[in-house]
């Protein structure tokens, strides 16, 4: 009974130290209350990779030519370009390729299916967005990358644009070294750059950013297939 007890404290303080640990990294980038739990996961598993803290910046608004403003869960600042990463918590079997409008969920094995829209192509918006922030960042390499957490498979799900990556977010390291293969970009101005990406992220402090932001989307998702994210 002592044994079983003294097992469980060690238990409890062990996982207690490393939530501490975990959290002391991810308040070198972001705060405990800023996006989902994935992309914060996310963000952890990043800083404990070697990406830099300020290298890496969390839950960014970007306001589009039309007023509204364009949701990122992460950009990664690389030698190579911009990481644009749209991070997804779905369960189930997943379907779909880089053209189609929408995907396919399949759950409850084959009993409940669903349709998402793409994420490659939910994410070229994003990035659409971020280029439209200066002239530089029209012009420098930006990676679509589209990652996914949670207990699901992607069965089958094709892409073929070199600049885009789908896979899981466990796997972040591989999808780093690969974009670390591509040639070095050519930054006009790295302050610049940083400064708009401290922007981006500074307007997610702003309510009223974010509700409008979160109204738009509920009027956009009317009438559109069931999506989680």
């Amino acid at each position: 009974m002592v044994v079983t007890l003294i097992l469980v404290l060690g238990c409890i303080v062990i996982s207690y130290l490393i939530h501490r640990k975990n959290m002391k990294l991810l308040c070198s980038v972001s705060s405990p209350d800023r996006g989902t739990r994935a992309e914060r996961r996310l963000v952890i598993k990043m800083l404990k990779k070697g990406v830099h803290p300020k290298a890496i910046f969390h839950d960014l608004y970007l306001r589009k030519k039309n007023g509204e403003f364009s949701q990122i869960d992460i950009v990664v600042a690389t030698p190579q370009g911009l990481l644009a990463i749209e991070v997804k918590d779905y369960g189930g079997w997943l379907f779909g390729n880089e053209k189609q409008r929408y995907w396919t969920q399949i759950l409850n094995y084959g009993k409940e299916k669903y349709r998402f829209y793409n994420p490659i192509m939910q994410n070229a918006g994003h990035i659409k967005a971020l280029r439209e922030q200066s002239e530089q960042l029209a012009n420098l390499p930006i990676f679509n990358v589209v990652l996914f957490a949670g207990d699901c498979t992607l069965k089958d799900v094709s892409y073929r644009a070199d600049n885009t990556f789908v896979g899981y977010s466990c796997n972040i390291e591989y999808v780093l070294n690969r974009i670390r293969e591509f040639q070095s970009a050519e930054y006009t101005d790295k302050r610049e750059v940083a400064r708009l990406l401290r922007k981006a992220v500074s307007n997610g402090n702003n309510p009223e950013i974010v509700s409008s932001h979160f109204a738009s989307v509920q009027r956009k998702s009317i009438g559109q297939p069931r999506s989680w994210n």
